[in-house]
């Protein structure tokens, strides 16, 4: 009686070259994550590039190939952080029949994104860090670039009617500069005090009425077409 063959064991397939993109963002996840638990304990001098590859379980060879410093760590996160506020505010605008209502709602939903715990922690420590580590400025310019041109994005939409495009400000020649406005008047100022030390929790009953105030007051600049130039 013959000896029954023992089947072949399937070969493994190697995969050389770069790793699937779904896997590269999970890797990518892991860095940011790590990186920013350390940065927020001990600062980005008292953090070395071989403990956030011990924590994110990856190579120091991986994070230099995605992020040549820990600046552009730094800055990555900060990305990362401003898009995740923007997809909480981003349908906010949408709700409100009048330009008022629709803007009180987006300053409103900005408002409670960026005073939450996290986002004001990390704002705390760019603002500490930044005379040690200069490029850090660059990321805060960046930064502020991004949420102006979101917020002139929206403002364009908010302002489709005819009767809104009739004010000067919302002309898309001026949209940037009065984007600009309404971040400054109506989101900073509760901000800078987060920033500054004052508990995010005892701001957020603050936001419905300094809204109101503030959306108020942009609007009467925006419609007097000579405040916003």
């Amino acid at each position: 009686m013959e000896k029954a063959t023992r089947a072949k064991a399937p070969q493994r397939v190697v995969r050389t070259g770069r790793p699937p993109k779904e896997l590269a963002a999970e890797v990518d996840e892991r860095i940011l994550n790590a990186a920013r638990e350390l940065f927020l304990a001990r600062g980005l001098a008292g953090v070395s590039v071989a403990e956030i590859a011990s924590l994110a379980h990856a190579s120091k060879g991986t994070i230099y190939a995605r992020f040549p410093t820990k600046e552009a760590l730094f800055a990555a996160i900060a990305i990362r952080n401003s898009e995740i506020v923007r997809q909480g505010y981003e349908n906010a605008s949408s709700l409100g029949d009048t330009i008022e209502e629709r803007l009180t709602a987006l300053a409103s939903e900005i408002l409670k994104h960026v005073l939450a715990a996290d986002s004001i922690d990390f704002m705390r420590l760019a603002a500490a860090e930044a005379r040690r580590f200069p490029d850090l400025a660059k990321v805060g310019r960046m930064m502020r670039e991004r949420g102006t041109h979101h917020a002139a994005t929206i403002l364009r939409d908010v302002t489709q009617s005819t009767q809104d495009r009739l004010y000067a400000a919302f002309a898309p020649e001026r949209l940037t500069r009065t984007a600009q406005f309404f971040l400054d008047l109506v989101v900073a100022p509760l901000l800078l005090r987060a920033v500054m030390g004052e508990d995010p929790k005892s701001l957020r009953p603050q936001i419905r009425t300094h809204v109101a105030e503030s959306v108020s007051f942009f609007l009467t600049a925006c419609r007097s077409g000579e405040a916003v130039r």
